[in-house]
């Protein structure tokens, strides 16, 4: 599981794979794009307490060493999907939209509903699509939310101070993580750490969608 290699001063070569436009229509689509590299290219010269005292190779890291895992889409106005396993999931950038799993027909699918910035009737409509589509058992957590309060303290810890993005991670186990990333360059990232987050329930995330905001 990838979340072990997502902590404070962690340095990655990365491009995040393009964002999916299209019709802004509420429906379920199958994510399209392929996972780009991700390969760690050490550590930066703030570094969490755990990497003051332990080599990275005790967690698994090597120079140049690539990251294996599954890219979700974000299409704004849809819900893209991507069956989980066996890779860890990761998808973003996440700036309010919710990311849910769920089984249908005995596959676990792992979904970006794509809400926008500033684009109240989508968001709506989007929410509500997935609202009355959602599967029973199916949960799901607000990525964002978990980093919002701390990102600009976390981005004044580098100086310069960083422009801080959050992805989700889905592990392949199911469990829900938040991970922020700080902008060093092209293609070039520190990573913020890495955030358990509780996963929210059936009935509360519909309430959620279909709340009017």
């Amino acid at each position: 599981m990838i979340e072990k290699y997502f902590q404070l001063g962690v340095r990655y070569q990365w491009q995040k794979p393009p964002n999916v436009d299209g019709p802004r229509d509420g429906k379920i689509v199958e994510s399209t794009r392929p996972s780009s590299p991700l390969t760690y290219i050490g550590l930066g010269s703030v570094v969490s307490p755990a990497l003051m005292t332990t080599h990275v190779s005790m967690i698994g890291l090597q120079m140049r060493m690539p990251i294996q895992y599954q890219w979700l889409d974000y299409a704004p106005g849809r819900i893209a999907r991507v069956p989980a396993g066996p890779y860890d999931i990761l998808t973003g950038f996440m700036s309010g939209c919710i990311i849910a799993r769920w089984v249908d027909r005995g596959v676990t699918y792992v979904g970006h509903v794509g809400t926008v910035e500033a684009d109240p009737d989508t968001n709506r409509a989007v929410k509500r699509a997935f609202a009355f589509a959602m599967r029973p058992g199916t949960t799901g957590f607000n990525p964002f939310l978990a980093w919002r309060d701390e990102l600009p303290d976390l981005a004044r810890r580098f100086n310069p101070p960083k422009d801080a993005r959050v992805l989700a991670l889905v592990t392949a186990r199911g469990d829900f993580y938040s991970v922020p990333l700080l902008f060093d360059g092209p293609n070039e990232w520190y990573c913020g750490g890495a955030k358990r987050v509780p996963a929210i329930s059936h009935d509360t995330l519909k309430l959620f969608m279909l709340r009017e905001d």
